[in-house]
């Protein structure tokens, strides 16, 4: 049976990153588990949910034998966050008990049988690409966040991967915004291929890319599956079926007025705007002149707020309402001193862009000034 040692600070962020897979509400209660088996040197941590997520990881350990069981997901979490920080020695006998011990403590969790426990499905073939970590957690970071909440459209719940030659295009939308942003990959595609990702494996997935690491990803996708592997990690995920929306069509293809605005003077503006706004939808009124942006909102049983702010506006001044929120999510998005909005009539979407940057748009829906 199972029987290894290794660091605590190495198991622990395995099992706090494979945990993250189960969802506690599969009717197998073995489904809530966390797979150990131990084979070659490595601790293989793998948890599922069998319907869209499956999140791996391998802490390289000492093996005295090796073996495999499941041990609860949400109590293993708890007990080795709870652990001092000295080398942990797992072992597991034939009544499925997993015994854990750390320096002067001991615990004995019940487990369940490691044939039990039903593992995703391995991918099959299909398109394979590699970029650096630093560059898909970019890419993520940007445009994750617009996509829907909304169950009932399964379909917005997700992000558009597009591969096509050497470029990756990743579109996300909920109708009422939408960011976009391509990227190069290192090796050129030589069939196109669309896939879209749900938006719970592409946050499990952010949360383990390193932001600042040129260690590669490969990214691997099949006809209903998709899989990112990174070092000793991997998140593999079923692809959300369905047709996704024409986002070309609610791109602006041309603008009257272009406002240049430092985040720093727009952002805490936004968050104060906001106190007042959110029981009116969030909504807020920018107005834009020549040296300044206006800032207003206005609910009845609250009241109003009016900020101005420098900005640089080319074009005539005008004025426009958006949800704050959605603005203040892609500031929070982008990591840059100044933004550009490029801005059409009351009733024309507006697009925010990063200065000298063409691979990434975020268009905003506008709202009814009232």
């Amino acid at each position: 049976m199972l029987n290894v040692t290794c660091p605590r600070s190495a198991l622990h962020e395995a099992v706090q990153t494979v945990a993250r897979g189960v969802t506690g509400r599969s009717t197998q209660p073995v489904q809530n588990n966390i797979y150990l088996e131990s084979i070659s040197g490595e601790l293989r941590l793998v948890a599922t949910d069998l319907e869209f997520i499956s999140l791996e990881a391998k802490v390289p350990v000492t093996v005295a034998d090796e073996g495999a069981l499941t041990a609860p997901a949400r109590l293993l979490t708890e007990l080795v966050s709870s652990l001092p920080e000295q080398d942990v020695n797992l072992s597991a006998d034939a009544n499925q008990a997993l015994a854990v011990n750390c320096g002067p403590v001991d615990y004995t969790i019940r487990g369940l049988a490691a044939a039990d426990f039903q593992m995703f499905p391995e991918i099959g073939e299909g398109v394979t690409a590699t970029m650096p970590q630093s560059l898909l957690a970019s890419i993520l970071k940007q445009t994750a966040f617009a996509t829907s909440r909304d169950e009932t459209r399964p379909i917005l719940t997700g992000a558009l991967f597009e591969f096509k030659g050497d470029e990756l295009q990743v579109v996300a939308t909920d109708t009422y915004r939408l960011a976009l942003r391509k990227a190069k990959l290192e090796v050129s595609i030589t069939e196109p291929l669309s896939a879209i990702v749900s938006q719970r494996a592409l946050t499990e997935l952010l949360r383990i890319l390193s932001p600042d690491s040129d260690e590669p990803v490969t990214i691997a996708v099949s006809a209903n599956q998709i899989e990112f592997a990174l070092g000793e990690f991997r998140v593999a995920s079923r692809l959300i079926e369905g047709q996704f929306p024409n986002y070309q069509k609610v791109i602006p293809d041309g603008h009257e007025r272009t406002l240049t605005v430092a985040v720093a003077d727009l952002e805490p503006a936004l968050r104060r705007a906001i106190i007042v706004a959110r029981e009116d939808a969030n909504r807020i009124v920018l107005r834009p002149s020549a040296e300044s942006l206006e800032i207003t909102a206005q609910t009845q049983d609250v009241g109003n707020i009016d900020e101005k702010v420098p900005a640089r506006l080319v074009g005539e001044p005008t004025e426009i309402a958006f949800n704050a929120r959605y603005l203040l999510e892609v500031l929070e998005a982008l990591d840059v001193e100044s933004i550009t909005m490029d801005l059409g009539g009351p009733l024309n979407p507006g697009m925010v862009r990063m200065e000298g940057d063409e691979d990434y748009l975020y268009v905003l829906m506008p709202m009814q000034i009232m």
